[in-house]
């Protein structure tokens, strides 16, 4: 038995990098794992990959930046895996340039991607995991949310968000 046996969890980004790596774990250690990512042909990869290991996984395309992918994913867990123990919220990008360089929307996007999808995961999440007693919540933060580096601006400015979330 592992220290996840019998949990219930959704890993963000797990398609590949940190989330695919956490997604694997979870699994290893007897956690039924939802795989969430917008890379299909990887994410369905690494759930087979999992199932093929005798880990309980399956795969959901989604968009992290959308509410309503969101709560289609927690809802997921909850009908294949009956309920929802574990959120792991992993996706992020990393877009290197400085201030002057970024535009408006390359900003957005980011923020989008690195920090409101750790609202609208633990948005849809919470509820479900407080009624079945509790949970945990992991999110991926990073050195440079600490402290900034070199043409990172809107990446260090998310990650910031994500350690104060």
């Amino acid at each position: 038995m592992g220290s996840a046996d019998g949990g219930r969890a959704i890993v963000t980004g797990a398609a590949s990098g940190i989330g695919r790596a956490t997604a694997e774990l979870l699994a290893a250690e007897g956690a039924a794992v939802v795989l969430a990512d917008v890379n299909v042909e990887a994410g369905e990869a690494t759930a087979a990959g999992i199932r093929e290991r005798g880990g309980r996984a399956l795969f959901v395309r989604c968009d992290v930046t959308s509410s309503t992918d969101c709560e289609a994913v927690v809802r997921t867990a909850v009908e294949a895996f009956g309920g929802l123990d574990i959120l792991c919220n992993n996706a992020g990008i990393i877009r290197r340039a400085d201030v002057v360089e970024t535009t408006e929307d390359e900003w957005a996007r980011v923020m989008a991607v690195n920090v409101t999808s750790v609202f609208l995961m633990s948005k849809h999440a919470i509820p479900v995991m407080a009624a079945g007693g509790g949970g945990a919540i992991v999110n991926t933060g990073s050195g440079w949310g600490l402290k900034g580096g070199d043409r990172a601006a809107r990446y260090c400015a998310s990650k910031g968000a994500v350690v104060k979330l």
